[in-house]
């Protein structure tokens, strides 16, 4: 099974799309993360401010967890040199071995924002498919101390951008207790303590990804 190469004029990393900032569309970028990126996610706290807050205070503490696992793991392939952190390495080692399984890390930044607002640790399995190990947010997003939305949902689409491009057939991973009804709703379906997005549904949530206005 081959990957697909991305055609020059269509696909080009980062990826510009928008989320909602204080409910108007704000310009974010996505691309692939380095290994000092990785590390600076797993250094994420939860706010002092969300003490009080139990339920919102979890979810910032379930990002930083998150983060920390995919940080673990991400030494595996880091060391074992099945890592890519660019578009281009990724295809680089797909066409080396196209068996083969490869990690890395996708980081969503804003000019408007102090750090990375929301990651996905990615797999190419070895039938190529993408695999979501850990997709999280920054905690002040989960905890709902700043007024941003969808990066979570913009995410999940600019995956499934990726993967029609690299063409692959299924994007699919685990749900959580607490991600499980976000899954449902983006899949019209339900989930219990995994998902898979096939190929027809891929090119929806691809689509799907709200572009910036252009100027």
């Amino acid at each position: 099974m081959s990957a697909k190469a991305p055609a020059a004029d269509s696909f080009f990393m980062p990826v510009r799309f928008a989320v909602m900032r204080e409910d108007l569309p704000a310009e974010v970028f996505m691309s692939f993360a380095s290994d000092a990126d990785v590390q600076c996610v797993k250094r994420w706290r939860v706010s002092p401010r969300l003490r009080a807050n139990m339920s919102m205070r979890a979810r910032a503490a379930d990002a930083c967890e998150f983060a920390k696992l995919a940080a673990k793991r991400w030494r595996h392939y880091r060391d074992t040199r099945t890592f890519a952190a660019s578009l281009e390495a990724l295809l680089q080692l797909i066409t080396a071995d196209q068996h083969g399984e490869y990690c890395f890390h996708l980081k969503i930044t804003a000019d408007w924002f102090p750090g990375i607002l929301g990651a996905a640790m990615v797999r190419r399995t070895w039938c190529h498919h993408l695999m979501i190990d850990f997709l999280f947010v920054h905690p002040d997003i989960c905890g709902k101390l700043v007024g941003i939305k969808t990066v979570g949902l913009q995410i999940l689409q600019a995956i499934c951008l990726l993967a029609r491009q690299l063409g692959c057939k299924r994007v699919w991973g685990e749900a959580t207790l607490d991600s499980a009804p976000f899954y449902q709703r983006q899949l019209g379906k339900l989930v219990e303590d995994h998902f898979a997005i096939e190929k027809r549904e891929i090119a929806r949530f691809a689509r799907r990804l709200q572009s910036f206005p252009k100027p």
